[in-house]
């Protein structure tokens, strides 16, 4: 079962886990003001509990750049334009973030029933399925260990702005690991967890898309 977004969004809250501004709107105008605070451009989402990847069912909306914009694409997921093969499902929620660009990072945990908790950590995005470079480290992690997992995997240059990539600040990307560490060692019924992506960009260090399945 998928933890559902707001207690979710809760739970990094404690464990200092940084995500994307984010705020659940049931109008347009609520993400007019959104927009406002956090400026353009901005991303809407449909939030289900029974769907894991949104962009694959056309969920979400990328680079909304104006009000209209925004009220065309609050409409068009208000008023239940869903794909085909999700028609029926219940979409509670509507949400909007601030659109942010930099390096794409995946961190996870699987519990397996011998180790427990095993955190992983990779280049994120289509790099994940494409490259397959993902390294794992046994729950619970101290600072060291979370940045020698950091430094094993082979676009490791890629972090440190390799052909004009965005450099990710190593210690704060490390101390973020630990803190995942800490949730999933601390708290049991967790089986899952998959932030994919994470974008990166110097010490901004933001989870995009959390998902924590129980």
């Amino acid at each position: 079962m998928l933890l559902d977004f707001e207690k979710t969004k809760e739970l990094l809250g404690k464990y200092q886990i940084p995500m994307v501004e984010s705020l659940v709107i049931k109008t347009a105008q609520e993400g007019i003001e959104f927009a406002g605070r956090v400026g353009f451009p901005v991303v809407l989402k449909l939030v289900s509990n029974d769907v894991l990847h949104k962009i694959d069912k056309g969920l979400v909306k990328l680079n909304i750049q104006n009000e209209q914009q925004l009220q065309d694409s609050f409409s068009k997921f208000n008023g239940g334009q869903t794909p085909a093969s999700l028609r029926g499902s219940v979409f509670p929620q509507i949400l909007i973030q601030k659109q942010i660009s930099g390096t794409e990072i995946f961190l996870g945990m699987k519990r397996d029933k011998s180790f427990g908790p095993a955190i992983s950590f990779g280049l994120g995005g289509i790099f994940v399925e494409v490259l397959e470079d993902i390294v794992f480290g046994i729950c619970p992690i101290e600072k060291k260990e979370a940045l020698e997992m950091i430094k094993k995997i082979k676009g490791y240059k890629i972090l440190q702005g390799y052909r004009g990539q965005p450099k990710v600040d190593i210690e704060k990307l490390a101390d973020v690991l630990v803190n995942i560490s800490n949730l999933s060692f601390e708290n049991k019924y967790i089986q899952e967890i998959d932030f994919n992506p994470v974008i990166a960009s110097g010490s901004d260090i933001f989870i995009v898309d959390p998902k924590v399945i129980l």
